[in-house]
C-alpha cells in the first residue's frame, strides 16, 4: 500500500512538473504537433499532385491513424530519453539517480504524467487531418474506446521508451538515430495486414508487436460499424505488458551498466 502511494505521489509530482514546462515552454509541444501536421499534409497533397490525374490508391484511414500514432510513440519517446540527455546536461540526472525512488519507477511515473498531453495531441492530429482531407470514413466519436487502447498501447511503448533512455544513458546523444527509428514504425504501421502470407514470420510478429497490433485495433475502432472488443482487447494487453516489462529489465541492466562507468554523474 505504501508502495503505490509513494507512486501515486511521484506520478502527481510529475504531472506538475509537466505542466510547470507546459506553461513555461508552450510552443514547444505546439510546434512539435504544428511540425508533424505539415509533413503529412506535404506528402499527401504532393503526392496527389505527381499521381495520373490526381488520383491516389491509397488507404487514407491507414495513413492518417498509424501517422498519429507515430507521433504518439515520438512525443513518448523524446518525454524520456530526451529529458534524460538535458538533464545529463543540466547536472540533475545524478540528483535524480540518488533520489528515494528507482530511476526506472520515476521514469514510469513520468510516462503516466504526460499521458494527457500526448492524448491531446494525437486527437488534435487526428481531428485536424479529418477536416483537410475529405472523405475520410473514420467513426470520430469513438473516442473513450480509442483513448483506453492507446493508454494499452502506451504500456509496450513505454517498453521501447526504456530501451531508448537505456541507451540514452550510456550513450547520451542519440536523439537523431532515435528519431530514425520512430519513423521507421511509419512503415510497420502503414503495412496493411492482409497482404501478408497468412502464418508467415513477419505476419507473427505483426500479430504480437504491441504497436503493430495496437495499429491494427485503432483502425478497427474508427473503421467498423460494429465493435467486439473483448478479444482485441485482451490481446493488447497481454503483449503490451510482456513487452512493457522486457523493456524495463533491459533498462535496468544498462542503468547498473552506467552505474558501474560513473555516467550518471557527469555529461
Amino acid at each position: 500500500m505504501d508502495v503505490t502511494y509513494e507512486f501515486i505521489l511521484l506520478v502527481k509530482s510529475e504531472f506538475k512538473r509537466e505542466m510547470l514546462f507546459l506553461k513555461r515552454y508552450p510552443f514547444e509541444s505546439l510546434s512539435f504537433i504544428f511540425f508533424m501536421y505539415i509533413i503529412l499534409l506535404a506528402v499527401f497533397f504532393g503526392m496527389s499532385q505527381l499521381s495520373a490525374r490526381g488520383s491516389l490508391n491509397i488507404h487514407q484511414e491507414r495513413m492518417i491513424i498509424g501517422y498519429c500514432l507515430m507521433q504518439f510513440i515520438m512525443s513518448s519517446q523524446m518525454g524520456w530519453s530526451g529529458q534524460i540527455s538535458n538533464e545529463s546536461q543540466m547536472g540533475t540526472l545524478e540528483q535524480l539517480s540518488i533520489s528515494g525512488h528507482r530511476l526506472g519507477t520515476v521514469l514510469l511515473a513520468r510516462g503516466f504524467s504526460q499521458f494527457p498531453r500526448q492524448i491531446l495531441g494525437f486527437f488534435i492530429l487526428m481531428y485536424a487531418y479529418v477536416i483537410a482531407i475529405p472523405d475520410m470514413n473514420l467513426h470520430f466519436e469513438r473516442f473513450i474506446p480509442v483513448i483506453l487502447f492507446l493508454f494499452i498501447i502506451a504500456l509496450g511503448v513505454y517498453g521501447i521508451a526504456y530501451i531508448f533512455a537505456g541507451l540514452t544513458l550510456l550513450f547520451k546523444r542519440v536523439g537523431f538515430f532515435f528519431q530514425i527509428i520512430n519513423f521507421a514504425f511509419l512503415g510497420l504501421f502503414w503495412q496493411n495486414r492482409d497482404s501478408l502470407v497468412e502464418g508467415s514470420l513477419f505476419a507473427r510478429l505483426y500479430d504480437i508487436f504491441p504497436l503493430t497490433l495496437g495499429m491494427k485495433n485503432l483502425l478497427y475502432i474508427f473503421s467498423a460499424d460494429e465493435l467486439h472488443l473483448i478479444s482485441p482487447l485482451m490481446h493488447q494487453i497481454f503483449f503490451s505488458l510482456i513487452f512493457g516489462v522486457f523493456g524495463y529489465f533491459l533498462f535496468s541492466l544498462m542503468e547498473k551498466k552506467a552505474r558501474q562507468l560513473a555516467l550518471l554523474s557527469q555529461y
